[in-house]
């Protein structure tokens, strides 16, 4: 009668997006892409010779050390990798990867292990379940770095034209817990919310999905591409709590694009801060090229506030504006280019650093007056036109702030002005920023659009560089948006049948005949 313990059995499994044979190929090569894992101590091909190789591992995982030498046969034909320890720290150790190519794309990996660790089963009752969790992390852990190897080729190649990379990803998320609880009634009807604590650690544990699947974003000429709505649960309160965190979530978002070969990646709403934050620091986490929208949601505003203008007959030339978070990156470059004609600029911002960069490059235009204040009550209050753009988890105005005949162009998520119906005909509010699409795109949650025909500049800048095929970080960092890119964007944008969006509110869609209906009454002196 043996004293030793029963068989451990260890199951693993992973859908990769490419196919078996890009797997199989990648696992041929072992010692090579895993050599570098932390937990890898080490890994060296002892032999190969035909379908037969012959490896010796050392590893140490959460500081338990196991070594053993193996032996793996590859069926190449049925996709199938068998191993087994030849001799090692553990009495048994063998079982089989078995890959099954899916019929929506990519290959399933199927990962069962036999582990019998040989040691009296007095023992094994104690530490026996421990020592699986670890075999069973290994696997895991090889799988993450398969994926990663397999996102770091396709993207080293994006720009060959053997590159399996197309399409796009966006990436939302709530303005809010209550926007939050909204899209959870939208999706079942009959939802009873459980307490707030609950329901947000829920919330905080929910890896990044796709809330929506585009098959086919067809533009005005014909040309298609294909895509996903990504939801990322944050919610912009996050950021004050653990920035690192949540950055972390928006790097996990990025990684869910890059499993569907995704040619690149928008960084919507609050995501965005993790690339004007962490710059570089953030693309080394991820391999698909990435944008924050930026670029068009700013040569948006600015289209509609001239627009805006246009239609009310107020003289840009006379006129002051005032740009809320006017340091940030789309309130920056609403400013810059608004100072080529505005009479005045002033820029809102809470860091007197920032106040000087803006009050430097306002100055070298040589045409607008430059103001600067952390106030920015008092910077609406004898504005022309104002640019809410701030970065901000709650509203910073509200519409008995704004001067009579002024025009307000919200481009914030959260919105900058208390969202709500305007009881004043004497100003305009809309939200910014926002085109017209040549197709339908649904996100399989509320964004607060009235149309699906309409969507977000920062979304829509992504789905136009994949129209284009151009997989690049186009916008990026902090202060780096031009009048020339906002204007080669649009451009781009208008080719592929996008377009400035209607004017809207919370109450709805406002006609250009209601905006000419707001001049005409402030000239009447209704």
């Amino acid at each position: 009668m043996s004293h030793l313990g029963e068989p451990f059995c260890v199951q693993v499994s992973r859908i990769l997006s490419v196919q078996p044979g890009d797997i199989l190929r990648l696992m041929g090569q072992t010692e090579i892409f895993l050599k570098d894992l932390p937990f890898v101590k080490e890994c060296r091909l002892i032999s190969r010779e035909g379908y037969r190789s012959v490896t010796f591992w050392r590893v140490e995982i959460d500081h338990v050390p196991i070594s053993w030498k193996e032996e793996s046969i590859f069926d190449l034909r049925n996709g199938t990798v068998s191993f087994r320890a030849l001799e090692g720290d553990l009495r048994v150790l063998e079982g089989v990867w078995k890959l099954t190519e899916c019929p929506q794309g990519g290959t399933e990996v199927w990962i069962e292990a036999k582990v019998e660790i040989g040691i009296p089963a007095v023992f094994e009752k104690a530490v026996g379940g421990m020592i699986v969790e670890k075999i069973r992390k290994f696997f895991e852990t090889v799988l993450d770095s398969m994926e990663e190897r397999i996102g770091f080729e396709r993207y080293r190649r994006k720009n060959e034209k053997s590159s399996r990379i197309s399409g796009f990803g966006v990436i939302g998320h709530p303005y809010n817990y209550q926007h939050f609880l909204k899209n959870l009634h939208l999706l079942k009807l009959d939802f009873k919310a459980p307490s707030p604590e609950f329901l947000t650690k829920v919330f905080d544990l929910t890896p990044s999905y796709i809330s929506y699947g585009v098959q086919e974003f067809r533009d005005s000429a014909g040309k298609t591409t294909r895509g996903a709505f990504i939801a990322c649960n944050i919610i912009p309160e996050m950021l004050t709590v653990d920035i690192r965190k949540t950055v972390a979530k928006v790097v996990e978002s990025c990684k869910v694009a890059e499993r569907h070969g995704f040619g690149i990646v928008a960084l919507g709403g609050f995501t965005s801060i993790a690339g004007e934050k962490y710059g570089e620091e953030f693309l080394k986490q991820i391999h698909i090229p990435v944008t924050t929208g930026n670029t068009l949601t700013a040569a948006l505003a600015v289209e509609g506030v001239l627009k805006a203008a246009r239609l009310m007959e107020t003289d840009i030339s006379k006129a002051k504006v005032a740009v809320i978070g006017g340091a940030g990156d789309i309130g920056s470059a609403c400013a810059r280019v608004m100072a080529f004609s505005a009479k005045e600029v002033t820029i809102v911002s809470r860091s007197p650093a920032n106040l000087r960069k803006m009050e430097k490059e306002i100055k070298s235009i040589r045409h607008a007056k430059f103001h600067g204040t952390s106030d920015a009550v008092k910077a609406v209050r004898d504005a022309d036109i104002v640019i809410g753009a701030a970065s901000s988890p709650h509203s910073l105005l509200e519409l008995r702030h704004f001067k009579n005949g002024a025009i307000v162009c919200d481009v914030g998520f959260p919105k900058n002005i208390v969202y709500g119906d305007v009881d004043r005909g004497d100003i305009l509010v809309f939200a910014g920023g926002i085109c017209s699409i040549p197709c339908e795109f649904q996100t399989g949650l509320e964004i607060g659009l009235p149309s699906t025909r309409m969507l977000y500049g920062c979304f829509s800048e992504a789905i136009v560089l994949a129209l284009e095929e151009r997989y690049e970080n186009f916008s990026w960092g902090k202060g780096h948006i031009t009048r020339e890119k906002m204007d080669e964007i649009l451009e781009l944008a208008q080719k592929h049948g996008f377009s400035l969006a209607p004017f809207f509110w919370s109450g709805g869609i406002i006609t250009d005949d209601e905006v000419r209906a707001i001049g005409t009454g402030l000239r009447a002196g209704v």
